[in-house]
Parts: C-alpha cells; structure tokens; sequence
C-alpha cells in the first residue's frame, strides 16, 4: 500500500458497529508527521472507537488503517505498540506500589532481547541493555521533570503527576505516534498547562506525533495543528483551530454547547 505522502497514521474510510448501533460511519483521519491532532465532538460521537480502532483494541467492519504506507488494520495492541503505536488511555495505567523511575522502565518490556534466562543470569548482553533502558528511563524522567520523584511510590503521589508518569512509561515504548485519550480528564488548570507543554515539546524536541482526544477546547484551540470533528459517528469537519472555531455545523453541534457549559 503506497503511503500519502507526509502522513504517518490513516484512518480510511473506518465503520464500526455495536448490534445495531453504528459506532463509526465511514471516518477518515490522516494524521501528518510532526503534528498534534486533535479529535473533538459530543459525548458519543465515536472519539474513543476512533482511537480503540487505530491503537487495534477494536477492529473495524470495514475500512483500514494505515501506518507509514503499511495497513496494519488486522495487528493486535502489542504489534502495534513493537512497531511505534504509543497510547494513554482516560483512566491512569500505572502500577501504584512501583516507584515512578521502575513504571517508566516497565514501557521499554517490549524492546528487552534475551528472554528470561538471560535476565536470571545476568548475562553481559543483558546487563548493558539494562544500563541503556535506565539511562533511557532517566532522560524521560528529567524531561517530564519528575526528578523529586522518582523514587516515590505512584500511589502516594497527586494525580496530576501519576498521569505523567503513564505518559513517561508511553515514550518508553518508544512510539513513533503517540496517541491520547482525554489527557487532561481530572486536571486542574496548572496541571492541564503543564501537560500541554509536555505535549507541544513531544512534537517539537522529539518529532512525534501526537492524536489526542480533549474535552477541553481551550487546550484543543492552542496546541493542536489540526482537528477533527466527529458527530454520530461521522466526521463533519477537518481542519484548523481557525477553521473550526468558524465552522457553522461545529458550532452547532459541538462548540456552542462547550462555550455554554464553559
């Protein structure tokens, strides 16, 4: 499959179905190399089906997704995430009793070679790829700037900081997209700028892309490239934060609605 030229991750033509509920009705997304791109509409529009179907936890009736040229649309999670498909989900996935430094290491699993009986004896090809995840694990935790607390258990720490250290164990997957799913649920306001900021210099000092799903249109309106929207299932419109924001149909169904709960 040829790959549309500047374009990482593709969502083509992609329906999903639920019994007799249409979960995606034929959604297109195509997301650029070195862009944040935003998916927004009401609750139910299918932001959350969308991402479940490109990061392979739902596959859909018909349609593909495509990435780097490749349709990779019958891979499960675990390939995806080997070849680059990095995801946080709505809910923290961290292991509250680990520390936060041995949470980020537990992303770079997937990359360790040698199996199991190189890790018991400690072979010497082991130990220097430990050495290279921690030495890894540790420039994720200055750039995340978790210095304080790396050594401190994610159970005991605020949320807004367990919600960087998914974040932390995600780029230790290594993705070459980085897909997110309501990120700032649960924040409040510093902690929402402070993650913006760490999403904006994922894409800027890293090169990686970003697909987010946001509830906040604030946040969504300043960092993202680009924006879906999605209602009933289906896009009704694609573009930038100066487009959307004068989208008549946007307006109506979505944005009118997050200026008045605002």
């Amino acid at each position: 499959m040829t790959p549309t030229l500047g374009i990482t991750l593709e969502a083509r033509n992609l329906s999903l179905r639920f019994g007799a509920i249409e979960a995606l009705k034929s959604v297109s997304v195509a997301v650029e190399a070195g862009s944040i791109h935003a998916v927004i509409g009401p609750n139910g529009a299918g932001k959350s089906s969308l991402l479940n179907c490109l990061s392979g936890f739902y596959h859909p009736w018909s349609g593909a997704v495509v990435f780097n040229g490749q349709d990779i649309s019958a891979a499960h999670p675990p390939v995806r995430s080997a070849m680059g498909l990095g995801r946080t989900f709505q809910g923290i996935q961290t292991y509250p009793s680990m520390t936060a430094r041995d949470n980020i290491l537990t992303g770079f699993h997937s990359q360790m070679t040698g199996g199991v009986f190189a890790g018991l004896l400690r072979t010497p090809a082991h130990v220097r790829q430990e050495e290279v995840f921690s030495a890894k694990a540790e420039e994720i935790i200055e750039f995340l700037e978790l210095e304080q607390s790396r050594h401190l258990a994610v159970g005991d720490m605020s949320y807004g900081l367990r919600k960087r250290v998914d974040l932390g164990r995600a780029l230790a997957t290594g993705p070459k997209v980085l897909i997110m799913d309501e990120p700032m649920a649960g924040m409040s306001p510093e902690e929402k700028g402070d993650l913006a900021r760490f999403i904006l210099d994922i894409r800027d000092h890293f090169g990686i892309p970003v697909v987010l799903v946001e509830h906040d249109m604030d946040v969504v309106m300043d960092i993202s490239d680009r924006i879906t929207v999605l209602e009933f299932g289906q896009v009704i419109a694609d573009g930038t934060p100066d487009q959307i924001r004068s989208d008549e149909r946007v307006i109506a169904a979505y944005l009118g609605q997050a200026e008045v709960a605002a």
